[in-house]
């Protein structure tokens, strides 16, 4: 009978060391775990918290989220920061065990005009087109396959730092090496040339808009001609 008690007690002693050992094991992962909070620098338009975390998903195994320990920042900044919607992604982790993600999209400065279509920013980084009803940014055209869309972007970025054309600048196209561009206010097409000589052709063309605004009968050009120097040629229908 003693010799049962004494098996029984012993029993009872491994089985309370055992659970000590699993109720701590799981204490001591929880206070691993990362709470994850997603930080806007600026109104979202691509990505909201739902996609961020799906992308995180995708682009990472889960654990490399989750766990404190195999966490390495490095490698999720740098996984994060080749989703092209994304211009810059910061991440920290708080002593509350909180894994704070703070990202910067990229800014739309123009559309491009393809299959499917394209974003573009300032820098000529493509991304995603999507469908924005609070947005509206120029669009951008050409025939040729080689044409460099970071040159095209120096050169849109240019034409909308003027006050007028931020306003007014519906489209561009580039033919033969050559910009064409197309206002919303006016029928006539514009034809730039090579990006040189950017102040003066646009100030040009501010001087004949407001020549066509004072004269009301002045209304049947077709196109203008900005590549000349100290000159527009202006054609007639």
């Amino acid at each position: 009978m003693k010799k049962n008690k004494h098996i029984l007690f012993s029993f009872s002693m491994f089985f309370l060391m055992v659970t000590c050992l699993c109720v701590s094991h799981i204490n001591h992962r929880s206070k691993k775990v990362l709470r994850l909070e997603i930080l806007h620098t600026q109104r979202p338009l691509f990505l909201n918290d739902s996609l961020v975390n799906k992308l995180l998903t995708q682009n990472l195994p889960r654990k490399l989220v989750m766990s404190k320990d195999s966490l390495d920042l490095n490698i999720l900044e740098n996984q994060m920061s080749s989703i092209p919607e994304i211009n810059n992604v910061q991440t920290y982790i708080t002593l509350e065990n909180k894994l704070f993600l703070s990202i910067t999209e990229r800014e739309p400065l123009f559309k491009v005009v393809s299959s499917p279509p394209r974003f573009s920013d300032l820098n000529g980084k493509l991304f995603t087109f999507k469908t924005i009803d609070s947005l509206y940014v120029p669009s951008f055209e050409t025939s040729s396959s080689t044409i460099s869309i970071s040159l095209t972007a120096k050169f849109i970025k240019k034409l909308l730092a003027d006050p007028f054309l931020n306003r007014e600048l519906e489209k561009v196209y580039l033919k033969n090496n050559n910009y064409q561009i197309k206002l919303k206010s006016y029928n006539f097409k514009i034809i730039f040339g090579r990006p040189t000589r950017i102040a003066k052709k646009i100030k040009k063309l501010k001087v004949f808009c407001t020549l066509i605004n004072d004269n009301d009968s002045i209304d049947n050009y077709t196109n203008i001609n900005l590549s000349y120097m100290k000159q527009i040629v202006a054609l007639t229908s």
